[in-house]
């Protein structure tokens, strides 16, 4: 029988692809880093930033701005909902799958009776050609359009309930650009369908979902595995069937191997390895893969489950920025301040063993790099 991995076994396999050795500075080394290490959660809209900093030290705030700005990374909502940056080539993908995944939600956000979500859909689309769109303008559209196609519960729906506002905004085939300040400042974002900035032919990724889940299925491993089914299912948005059926489809591409909870955990055969199975102390951005990756329920392999309370916050789900040493979540941190000078003030977690300044001392220099602002004073403490 197979040994089981256990979960340091786990952590260490996975920051090797979380934390890759990438050659170069610059544009193209920061896409290449987010190709490897996959989609980024973005709805903190510095976690790319962060991100960047933590995994490629040295890389600068022009030299993301540049990947932004050539659409070489691309931003919009997809999985779970949720806002993500990922290279240009994994957005038709993700697009796919969350088109499915969100399906009812659509339905039952808009109260859709007459027309179909696909309708729904193309006809936002449509609207946010050839020119960027404020969340304002696609509310407005959306409520006008159904006016005309859908019940006045539709209507309403699109206009108070929250669910019905942000789907006019939320169709996973539009990504998203600051309407005024920087890609990493929270300003309010304009929308315009992806294929329309990209020049990309439409992704045929559409019309076979099933298909596009195997793809998916396979970027989660590459970025984030081992997985078991429901780390898969929940990073994806997608049911537990879907899923199945991709991992029945990846098969051949796959190991299996139990994990200390019991589950299954897959990986693919040819699996990257090239990357820092020690990555060391690293600052990590507030919704960081390393949590949000996987269930909540297996998510032991970076953090004790006593921590979780410190770094999660219950009623809005909002993860804090997190401070990783030697394979596990030890800290949270913050910024004081705002504009270009501010204090980094970092809280280690009950019985979590704690870090000097000193320690700290190359991440925060490669924070002031991706940031373009100064940290004036690191101040350390411990949580009650």
């Amino acid at each position: 029988m197979t040994k089981a991995y256990t979960w340091e076994q786990l952590a260490q396999t996975t920051l090797r692809r979380q934390f890759p050795n990438i050659r170069g500075r610059g544009p193209a080394a920061v896409t290449e880093l987010i190709r490897r290490i996959g989609p980024v959660q973005s709805q903190v809209a510095r976690s790319p930033y962060v991100s960047v900093a933590a995994r490629l030290p040295g890389a600068t705030y022009d030299d993301i701005n540049a990947a932004h700005e050539a659409y070489d990374v691309v931003r919009g909502s997809n999985l779970r909902g949720t806002v993500h940056t990922c290279v240009r080539e994994q957005h038709p993908l993700l697009d796919a799958v969350t088109r499915r995944a969100s399906a009812n939600s659509w339905r039952r956000g808009l109260r859709l009776d007459r027309v179909s979500v696909e309708e729904c859909r193309a006809e936002m689309a449509r609207f946010a050609s050839g020119r960027w769109r404020t969340p304002a303008e696609l509310r407005e559209h959306l409520s006008q359009w159904l006016e005309r196609v859908e019940s006045a519960e539709s209507v309403e729906a699109s206009r108070t309930s929250g669910m019905g506002r942000s789907m006019a905004h939320g169709h996973s085939a539009l990504i998203r650009r600051p309407m005024r300040g920087g890609w990493d400042r929270q300003t309010p974002p304009g929308y315009r369908l992806a294929a329309d900035v990209l020049g990309a032919e439409p992704s045929p990724w559409l019309l076979d979902p099933d298909s596009a889940m195997v793809e998916l299925t396979r970027l989660h491993l590459a970025s984030y595995g081992p997985a078991n089914r429901r780390d898969i299912a929940w990073w994806s948005g997608e049911g537990l069937r879907n899923v199945d059926a991709a991992l029945t489809r990846l098969a051949g591409e796959l190991t299996e191997r139990p994990g200390p909870d019991g589950a299954t955990y897959y990986d693919l055969v040819e699996a990257p390895s090239r990357g820092d199975r020690d990555a060391g102390l690293r600052l990590l951005p507030e919704f960081d893969a390393v949590v949000v990756g996987y269930d909540p329920k297996t998510r032991d392999r970076f953090f004790d489950a006593a921590h979780l309370g410190y770094f999660w916050v219950s009623s809005n789900g909002m993860f804090t920025s997190v401070l990783l040493a030697d394979g596990r979540l030890t800290g949270s941190w913050r910024f004081v301040g705002s504009d270009d000078e501010r204090q980094l003030h970092v809280r280690m977690f009950p019985g979590a063993p704690t870090v000097s300044e000193s320690d700290l001392a190359d991440q925060v220099e490669a924070l002031q790099a991706a940031l373009a602002m100064t940290v004036t004073e690191v101040q350390i403490t411990t949580a009650d």
